[in-house]
């Protein structure tokens, strides 16, 4: 999803946003700073919303905080995020430097799509691996780990879940999304036979009327 068209130039005291890696803060006033060996500049001032004691200053710049902040995503951009999972490709890569290469540059691109994707891949090799009596790789569980993070804050904030309902919802999301095409395929196909024996019996009707008495 391109995080571009949700941005905003300015944001306000009390706005909600996403700081990169420091997840989801509160801006709690913007004001004229001066830290040492720095000029004199404005700053916005973020509190965590989940880490009670850690705080931000960020340069202003413009309003828009030199590109490193964007908005909450809504209800509906989340679900969006969840459709887009299930159309990319769950290719496995085997050797373990080049997958958490792979999986690590994704974490930095802050693609939530992409990232729910390795949240979803990485439970499913998790559990072919619980299946077949062999251990998750620890590498594999760290970048687990960051990939959760970064989705179920922001999910369970905007969807006001707690944090360890986010996966529940999002595996009943996508069920119930997959039962829904199902039935429509399911409705096609009766509708597909309905119209197919209609037309039989119109056909029918037509030559019993042109049949010579």
């Amino acid at each position: 999803m391109d995080f571009g068209k949700f941005s905003r130039k300015e944001y306000v005291v009390g706005d909600y946003v996403i700081y990169g890696a420091n997840g989801i803060c509160r801006i709690t006033d913007i004001r004229r700073e001066k830290f040492s060996g720095l000029d004199e500049r404005l700053y916005y001032v973020m509190n965590s919303v989940y880490d009670a004691g850690a705080r931000f200053y960020l340069p202003y710049s413009s309003g828009n905080g030199e590109g490193r902040l964007r908005p909450l995503l809504s209800v509906d951009e989340i679900r969006s995020i969840i459709d887009e999972t299930e159309d990319i490709e769950e290719d496995w890569i085997d050797n373990d430097d080049e997958r958490v290469t792979a999986f690590e540059a994704i974490l930095r691109g802050g693609n939530i799509a992409e990232i729910l994707w390795l949240v979803k891949i990485l439970h499913l090799h998790k559990i072919e691996m619980r299946e077949r009596g062999r251990k998750f790789r620890a590498c594999d569980e760290r970048v687990l780990a960051q990939a959760e993070r970064g989705v179920t804050e922001e999910f369970a904030f905007v969807l006001g879940l707690r944090k360890e309902e986010v996966i529940p919802y999002i595996v009943d999301y996508i069920t119930a999304k997959r039962e829904e095409g199902r039935d429509d395929e399911r409705r096609g196909a009766g509708a597909y036979r309905t119209d197919t024996l209609r037309n039989d019996i119109e056909r029918a009707g037509q030559q019993g009327a042109d049949r010579p008495l």
